[in-house]
Formats: C-alpha cells, sequence, structure tokens
C-alpha cells in the first residue's frame, strides 16, 4: 500500500471561488500542471460536504459550503489517470476510485492511500472494475471477474465473491442489497446469496433468479428500494433497455424502445433512473414522480443521477458536472480544460499553446477523430472544433498578427482561424493542395512552419509537388519537387533557411534550400539522404526533428537522438550525423550511446539550450546542451507524468512552461529554462519576499542568456552563484557550502556573457 499526499489545487470559473495565481511568472518553478477535460463526467459520489464527478482522467471536485471548485488528479497525488468509476463511503467519509486498471485509491481526508493487489495480480480476461457499492465497512465491486469486497478500514482486499454457474468468469455489472442478501446483475443473468451464508467466493453458494422474462441475458444495473428488487434487462441500442421490478414474479416497470440506461441510483424515498436523454424519478412503489430531460440551455447526455437535499446532481457526458436546484434550475460546474484529452501535437510560444488532437496509426491511415484543436491561454481553455473534419495534424501562430493560426490536418487541407473563427479551408477545389488519392477530395498535410517573411511552409502527402507555401498575401509558391516518398511528415526551416523534412516510414530525410528565393525554382538545391553516423550506421526510422540555439539539427531516431553538428554542409558530400556518446564512469572506459535504445518521439530546445527527449515508452529525458549529461528523467512512476508515451514535446520559451503531450492526455511542468532577453530591463526574482511557508526555489526571471549570477548579503559577503539557464535562474536559497540562509535583504548582481550588461536587485528571506 502506498500513501501519498494529497495536495488540493482550486481553480477558477465564473461565480465560483477564484483563486488562480496573479501573474504567469509566480507559477513556481518546478511545479506540474495538469491540462485535461473537464466538461465532461460519467461517475458521480455524494460526500458529506463534497460533490465528486470523474472525468475518466480527473476528478472535480466542488464544495458546497463555500462554492469552490477544485480539481484531483495525478499532480495531486492520485495514482492514475484512467478512472473507471467512483463511489462515496458515507460511514468512513471516504471517497473510493478505481481505475482502468484496476489500481485502486481510497481517498480519506488529506491523504490517498493507494491498494494495487487486483492491478497486480494476474487474472485472465476481462478485470474491468464497472460499478463501486459500499456498506458499512466495505466497497463492493463489480468487476468482470465477480465482486471484488474490499476492507475500506485496513485498506486491504478481503475477498472475491463469484455469483454465476460455474467457476468460470461472469462479468458483474453492478450490486444491491436487501432483505439480508446481496444481489449482482451480469452477463449471464440476475444472482443472489444470503448474507449469512460464508464462503461466497464459490460459485455454489450462489442462486439464480429464473423467474425474470428473460433469465439468461445481460443485465447491467440493479437496485433495491422500498422492499423491491429493481432490474435492468440490457438490450441492444436499436431495442433498448427494459426496467423489472418484483412482485408476483416480475413485472416490466419501464421500456422505450431504444433507451439504454445508464445507472440506478438511491434517491430520498425511492431511486433514480438514469439514461442519456433523461433521469427518471421512481419513488419506492415504483412510480414515476418526475422526469427531467432538459437544462433549459442545452440537451443532457446523462451517465449518472443522484438526488441530495432536493438537488439533483448530474454527471453529463458532454457538459461534466451539472447542478440542478430544487431538480429544475441547471447550473454546469466546469473548470477550464481542453476539449479532449487525445493529442498528437503540441505548439507553444509567447503564452499561447494548442494542441492538436487528431493522427494517423502507424501506418499513417487516418485515425479519424473529430477535428478538435485546444487553445491555452492567460490560464484558460477556448476549443476549436469544425463540424464533420477529422484529424488535425499541426498548428502554428502567425507571428505579429491578429489573433490567426493555421492547422493542417490529414484529409480534409489547411485551416485558418482567426480569434478562434475559421475564416479559410484551403482544399483542392480552391488551392493548389491536390489530394493524396485522384478523384478524391482527401487532402493529407502534416507539417507547418513559418519563415522570417510571413510564408506558411507546409508538407502534404500524394500529388505532385510536395512542399508548398502560403504567402501573406494569399498567393501561393508551389515547389515542383516530389520527395518520392510514400508519406511527407514535418517540416522546420532551420536558421540558414533550409526547410528540413522528415519522411516518415523509413524515408529518411528530405532538405530543401531554396537559395532565399523560394519563388525562383532554378537555382534550388535539394537532397534526400538516410542518415548515417561516421561508422556507417544507416538511420531510416525518424520520429521528430528540431534545430537547438547554436544552429545543430536534433534527429529523434529509433535508437535515440542523431544530430548535425555543421547543418550548413547537408549537401556535401557524404554529410555524417553523429550519436552521443556517454561514458560509464566504472573504470571501463567504455561508453554507451545516448538513449541507444529508444524511440525519440519528439524533442524540445528550451531556453538554456537544454534538449527535452519524448520516448515511445520510457517518459522524457532534459538532457545538457551537448546532451552528454542527463538532467531530468520524468516517468509515470517518479511524477505526476500521466503516461511514459509521449507523442509531443513544446517548451514556450517565456515563461519555460515545457508541456508534455502523452497517450493519457496533457500536463505542464514549470521549467527553469526561459529564452533569454536582449537586456536586463525587465528582471525580478519571485516569491519576493520569501516567507517562511516556502519551501521551493527563488526564481530570477529576464535574464540574457547565460547570465553570471552573484548573491550577496546586505554587508556584500558572497552567499551563493550560478550561471543562468536562458533567460532565467533559480536559487535553492542556501549558500555556496549548501546552508540555508537566515532572515535578511539579500542582493542579487548579474551580468551578461560578454560582460557588457549588468544589473542589480534585491529580495528579502524571512525564516
Amino acid at each position: 500500500m502506498t500513501v501519498y499526499s494529497l495536495m488540493g489545487r482550486i481553480s477558477a470559473i465564473a461565480g465560483l471561488l477564484l483563486l488562480f495565481p496573479a501573474a504567469e511568472g509566480q507559477v513556481p518553478v518546478g511545479s506540474w500542471t495538469d491540462h485535461l477535460i473537464c466538461n465532461s463526467a460519467n461517475s458521480l459520489a455524494i460526500g458529506s460536504g463534497n460533490i465528486y464527478a470523474s472525468t475518466g482522467s480527473s476528478i472535480i471536485v466542488y464544495n458546497k459550503k463555500y462554492s469552490e471548485l477544485r480539481k484531483l488528479s495525478r499532480v495531486h497525488g492520485l495514482s492514475e489517470t484512467g478512472i473507471s468509476t467512483i463511489a462515496w463511503s458515507g460511514e468512513n467519509s471516504m471517497l473510493v476510485i478505481a481505475y482502468k486498471n484496476t489500481n485502486i485509491d481510497i481517498v480519506s481526508n488529506s491523504t490517498i492511500f493507494n491498494i494495487p493487489d487486483v492491478m497486480n495480480k494476474y487474472i485472465p480476461g476481462n478485470k474491468r472494475i464497472n460499478r463501486i457499492r459500499t456498506s458499512g465497512n466495505y466497497a463492493y465491486m463489480a468487476s468482470g471477474f465477480g465482486i471484488v469486497v474490499t476492507d475500506l478500514v485496513r485498506r486491504e482486499i478481503r475477498d472475491t465473491w463469484r455469483p454465476g454457474p460455474d467457476a468460470g468468469d461472469n462479468e458483474v455489472f453492478d450490486v444491491a442489497f436487501g432483505d439480508g442478501k446481496v444481489y449482482a446483475a451480469t452477463e449471464n443473468g440476475v444472482w443472489y446469496a444470503d448474507l449469512s451464508v460464508p464462503g461466497l467466493s464459490f460459485f455454489g453458494n450462489w442462486s439464480k433468479i429464473n423467474d425474470l422474462p428473460s433469465p439468461g441475458l445481460r443485465y447491467t444495473h440493479i437496485i433495491f428500494s422500498g422492499g423491491t428488487l429493481y432490474v435492468n434487462e440490457s438490450g441492444t441500442d436499436s431495442s433498448g433497455d427494459a426496467v423489472y421490478a418484483t412482485g408476483n414474479g416480475f413485472r416490466l416497470l419501464q421500456y422505450t424502445q431504444g433507451i439504454k440506461n445508464t445507472s440506478f441510483d438511491h434517491a430520498p424515498g425511492g431511486f433514480t433512473v438514469s439514461s442519456p436523454g433523461a433521469v427518471r424519478v421512481y419513488d419506492n412503489s415504483g412510480i414515476i414522480t418526475k422526469t427531467i430531460s432538459s437544462y433549459g440551455w442545452g440537451a443532457p447526455d446523462i451517465s449518472q443521477g443522484i438526488i441530495e437535499e432536493g438537488t439533483l446532481w448530474l454527471a453529463d457526458i458532454g457538459y461534466g458536472l451539472i447542478r440542478g436546484e430544487n431538480m429544475t434550475n441547471f447550473t454546469n460546474l466546469s473548470l477550464p480544460g481542453p476539449v479532449t484529452n487525445n493529442v498528437v501535437s503540441i505548439a507553444s510560444g509567447n503564452g499561447r499553446t494548442i494542441i492538436c488532437a487528431g493522427g494517423t496509426d502507424k501506418s499513417w491511415n487516418p485515425f479519424g477523430r473529430p477535428f478538435r484543436v485546444s487553445v491555452h491561454e492567460n490560464y484558460n481553455f477556448s476549443g476549436i472544433v469544425s463540424g464533420t473534419a477529422k484529424d488535425a495534424m499541426r498548428a502554428v501562430t502567425v507571428p505579429g498578427g491578429p489573433n490567426r493560426i493555421f492547422v493542417s490536418t490529414w484529409g480534409e487541407g489547411l485551416f485558418e482561424y482567426q480569434n478562434n473563427n475559421l475564416i479559410n479551408l484551403y482544399n483542392s477545389y480552391n488551392s493548389p493542395l491536390q489530394p493524396a488519392v485522384p478523384g478524391t477530395g482527401s487532402v493529407r498535410i502534416c507539417g507547418l512552419a513559418m519563415d522570417k517573411h510571413g510564408n506558411l511552409w507546409m508538407t502534404q502527402t500524394g500529388g505532385t509537388g510536395n512542399i508548398k507555401a502560403l504567402k501573406p498575401d494569399g498567393s501561393w509558391i508551389v515547389n515542383p519537387l516530389t520527395t518520392d516518398a510514400p508519406v511527407t511528415g514535418d517540416i522546420i526551416i532551420s536558421s540558414s533557411g533550409h526547410k528540413w523534412i522528415i519522411l516518415p516510414l523509413g524515408g529518411g530525410l528530405f532538405v530543401l534550400d531554396d537559395n532565399k528565393t523560394p519563388e525562383i525554382f532554378t537555382d534550388d538545391r535539394h537532397r534526400k539522404i538516410t542518415p548515417k553516423d561516421p561508422e556507417g550506421r544507416i538511420f531510416s526510422s525518424l520520429f521528430s526533428i528540431a534545430e537547438d540555439l547554436d544552429g545543430m539539427i536534433w534527429l529523434g531516431t529509433d535508437q535515440g537522438p542523431l544530430l548535425y553538428y555543421d547543418a550548413g554542409k547537408i549537401f556535401d558530400d557524404d554529410p555524417r550525423a553523429f550519436r552521443i556518446r556517454i561514458p560509464r564512469n566504472d573504470g571501463t572506459g567504455l561508453a554507451d550511446y545516448l538513449l541507444g535504445t529508444e524511440t525519440i518521439t519528439s524533442i524540445a530546445v528550451d531556453g538554456g539550450n537544454r534538449k527535452w527527449l519524448g520516448t515511445s515508452g520510457s517518459g522524457a529525458y532534459l538532457v545538457s546542451g551537448d546532451g552528454s549529461e542527463l538532467i531530468r528523467h520524468f516517468t509515470k512512476a517518479n511524477s505526476p507524468l500521466l503516461s511514459d508515451s509521449i507523442a509531443s514535446l513544446a517548451v514556450d520559451q517565456r515563461s519555460g512552461e515545457v508541456w508534455f503531450g502523452t497517450s493519457e492526455g496533457v500536463i505542464s511542468f514549470r521549467g527553469e529554462a526561459t529564452a533569454g532577453a536582449e537586456s536586463f530591463d525587465n528582471v525580478y526574482a519571485f516569491p519576493n519576499p520569501v516567507r517562511e511557508s516556502f519551501s521551493g526555489n527563488v526564481t530570477i526571471t529576464g535574464l540574457t542568456r547565460d547570465s553570471h549570477i552573484k548573491i550577496t548579503d546586505i554587508s556584500g559577503n558572497l552567499v551563493n552563484e550560478m550561471r543562468s539557464e536562458g533567460g532565467q535562474a533559480s536559487w535553492d536559497l542556501s549558500t555556496y557550502n549548501g546552508r540555508r540562509v537566515t532572515t535578511g535583504v539579500y542582493l542579487i548582481f548579474g551580468a551578461s556573457s560578454d560582460g557588457r550588461q549588468s544589473f542589480v536587485t534585491k529580495i528579502l528571506v524571512i525564516r
């Protein structure tokens, strides 16, 4: 059992308590922030003072007394991202969380207890936990292999009950208790057992209810209310579900063709039956007393509805947590978040981050995901959707433009937005873009890059001329070259103006030098390259590319990073790329290649010229500028990282925030390095003053690149010194010999790397 400290972070929405930081610069270096969807909820738990709604990746917590909203996620100590279902134990004041991988968390007061036993146990077949019901000191978890009985006080698995016809698995979807019995709704009928009988892990101690009209069918929900058992017979999508109640056998209580029910829940004097379009409230006699089928401002898509003290709380797939005061006045309670947790690429800069949620499979066939783009700015998210379009791939912002962005798609062409409103759609019918397959309208564009003159360069797959550019005046540059590859991928424009293009599926590289005359093709140079190292080893499988601050080109391969130290010589007869060797320091004199067994899916360069390397299954690495030193390695096991599978990385050079797009969603880390400033005009340190309760590092920002920093006390005695990472330096409040500083005023002196500029500022430390 693992125990984590729970640190809730409270965010702001209209009408609720506002607790966001006052300025971007005040976000502590080293802190994590998750960026997970909050506009969707699939399960509820009603606590003594809080309402909990699972989004499937985090939990929204609403404090009823203070009308506060906050979030629980891996950043706050939860063990996983994929949440299956949640429940509240009133007797023990505990929130029980079951994850899709059958890991279990128990949240009690300010502590999270982890119970990994079911996850760690080998159980063939379906292990998913479908529903949790609590009673006394136990949580009863309906799962793919039976009912897992969890002791909430001892925080351990007590037993596994096996309702069913034999020793084989019989998936249980729901559990109910009444008249001294336990009932199980399963894929093979409804089963019951007397709670006084020991040994319910033996299937022979369970009996099947045979007087249902179809006793062997699939039953997904069950509840015992007012002395009556109610069960949900799961029909097909077209036929819908039927609700039956005991009473001279079983009687049909409710059936509407095509309606699938999503949850049965207890309510004062009765129970609720939730379905996507409505919640029906029944009394203990099985009579409908109220039906809620509209919010007045939107159409419901309800997963679960629970009544508490006259208020209806809803988990809605499309809106998230809904509060219905007196079951009539409905309010959406949501925190800022992206429109989806899917991510294929992230672009970040100048305080704005754009997340694209399309993608392709490993063979570069389209996923067919709905067009979803999330824009993060000023601690808020806005979402861009576009009708029936699919697979948003990459995004780029127009520098200095009136909030304009371009988005490439894998099949729909090029989208242009201003203030998040679509102003242009370029496809094969109104532009030189060509369909991937002749005779269709499928225009597949991947890479986007903006040059110094405002020309938007793009790569498209299929047709002739794979490299095109849209000029600021709306005209096009169509380079006649073909990459001669089945897929043309990402593009970057180096500081020398060369266009570097990845050719996926083992195609290597394509490099174009237009000689700074993009509309004149006769003076162009181009080259298709299969990268080789000095020993002649071939690296044809490339996944990512970036240029660092020294003009070197870094490539992400399936054998670690590869780099061209002198990228300007790429058109020489036999250019060679280099792998970075890391000495073992074990006396053998041997060295290993940096991440030589890893697939580098993404590369981002921070303001200190350090490299963030994302991998397909080992998390993310931060290495020094030359790659010789491993500075950090973030994984799901040692950090709040949502997944070890990284799809995209991006660094906001202004704030130093590093964005990780993972297979489970997006999360960011406030790094130490920012882009270097031209001067020291805007230097400041934060927090200032440093209070007694502060335990992090002081950040000095607004510096020029590689500034030299000296910290002294008020008498001029040297306390510590350091070099900035790009435009930012971090001080751990210790002296150069490792002692913590005492209360006092400290002076911060700085000089640029060439010694031509300097500054002095001060900071108050209170201990």
